[in-house]
């Protein structure tokens, strides 16, 4: 067993994203005899999810045998839908971070100290989001330009600008693929592993294969069916949600009771969190 998980891993082979049994095999008894399991597959490469990330292993029911077949299943491509904000580390290495985020912060807003700051906030967003494009296509821009270069010189036109413009285009590569390092590192929430010249294809490879995970290919409703068309995926949610906000409960008659509940800040912890932004 433990050869065929090192071939695996050897293989850089993950598991698809499954639907349907859980467990893929029994022994066919009842009672405290009874054992299941899930011993079958679907496995893809990092060129797989990248390519087909949007299929998913469909585990049948077994019938008169103790293994459950699978399926690959095709679907679309699904549309891009948009994410919650998140703030990727990368931007505050630039130079122009700082500046850009204390001239934001120094406008002032009209409103409770709690309503400026979600002002600043969602402004500051765009702006952020506008601020420095994905840094595997600015690292990739200069690798070309630094190729570029390099050729040249090694055609024969080789004079002190040259040489000057190699070695800038040297440094900002390498501050470039640290980015990029960084970026996918924190897209994929790897943090067990030390950021290194080697591991930007690992990050990447990981940052498809939680991509192609992270989305619902079926769901049961509420007369429990499943579902697996998106808009009725989407439906099955709104109409959950629905239910719950819609439906008479307890309420608190008045905010003020909350007041015995857990440590308060002071008055003066109140106001430093409205105090401006510094170093």
């Amino acid at each position: 067993m433990q050869e065929f998980n090192n071939a695996i891993m050897k293989a850089e082979l993950e598991d698809l994203r499954g639907a349907g049994f859980h467990f893929t095999w029994n022994n066919m008894r009842v009672g405290i005899g009874a054992i299941s399991k899930k011993l079958d597959r679907a496995l893809g490469n990092w060129n797989w999810f990248k390519m087909m990330g949007d299929t998913y292993a469909q585990y049948h029911p077994p019938g008169i045998s103790d293994h459950s077949p699978v399926s690959i299943q095709l679907r679309q491509m699904q549309p891009y839908r948009g994410r919650p904000f998140k703030f990727l580390n990368f931007w505050a290495e630039s130079d122009n971070f700082f500046h850009t985020v204390k001239q934001e912060w120094d406008k002032t807003y009209s409103g409770s100290p709690l309503i400026a700051i979600h002002k600043k906030l969602k402004s500051l967003k765009g702006l952020l989001k506008k601020f420095c494009t994905r840094p595997n296509s600015r690292a990739k821009e200069l690798r070309l330009n630094l190729y570029s270069v390099q050729q040249e010189m090694m055609n024969g036109a080789v004079d002190l600008s040259m040489v000057e413009r190699e070695r800038q285009l040297r440094q900002e590569v390498r501050r470039a693929a640290r980015s990029e390092e960084a970026f996918f590192k924190q897209k994929s929430r790897i943090q067990w592993l030390k950021e290194g010249d080697s591991n930007s294809a690992y990050f990447h490879g990981m940052v498809k294969i939680r991509q192609s995970k992270n989305h619902i290919v079926m769901i049961r409703n509420e007369a429990g069916a499943w579902v697996e068309l998106e808009a009725d995926i989407a439906q099955v949610g709104v109409d959950h949600f629905r239910r719950t906000m819609e439906s008479p409960g307890d309420r608190v008659s008045s905010v003020y009771n909350l007041e015995s509940y857990g440590k308060q800040i002071s008055g003066e912890q109140r106001r430093s969190l409205g105090c401006p932004i510094s170093r």
